[in-house]
């Protein structure tokens, strides 16, 4: 896990979404959701930019040098702790975080409606 961020809080929270337990005011939503986008375009610019660090040069053709770009790029890319895993990590957990706000809007205009249509006219009818 990513220091700071808990996948796991997420999906807690997409279940609670989910069952109707989560609800949003929609205008406060949509800022999230505004968070959310900004946020995943940053994350993209920086997956792009990391993907450009696969092709490393500057280490020269002895092997110590060959060995010092391996490593460098293994920190870029490929491995399991590189920093295209740890972006890929922030995306999917921003993924998440924007179908929770999506859910909880949806449940919370759900609720809204429901309401309205409970509540009585001035005539007595119901809406």
């Amino acid at each position: 896990m990513v220091a700071g961020v808990d996948p796991a809080e997420w999906r807690n929270l997409l279940g609670q979404a989910n069952s109707g337990q989560l609800s949003l005011d929609p205008e406060i939503g949509r800022g999230l959701e505004k968070v959310c986008d900004d946020y995943m375009d940053r994350l993209d610019g920086l997956m792009r930019a990391a993907n450009q660090l696969f092709v490393l040069g500057g280490f020269g053709s002895l092997p110590s040098g060959i060995d010092l770009e391996k490593k460098f790029r293994g920190k870029a890319v490929g491995n399991a702790q590189s920093l295209t895993k740890v972006l890929e990590h922030h995306i999917d957990v921003v993924k998440t975080a924007k179908e929770v706000v999506a859910k909880a809007i949806a449940n919370f205009t759900e609720i809204d409606q429901q309401n309205a249509g409970r509540t009585p006219r001035m005539d007595g009818q119901q809406q």
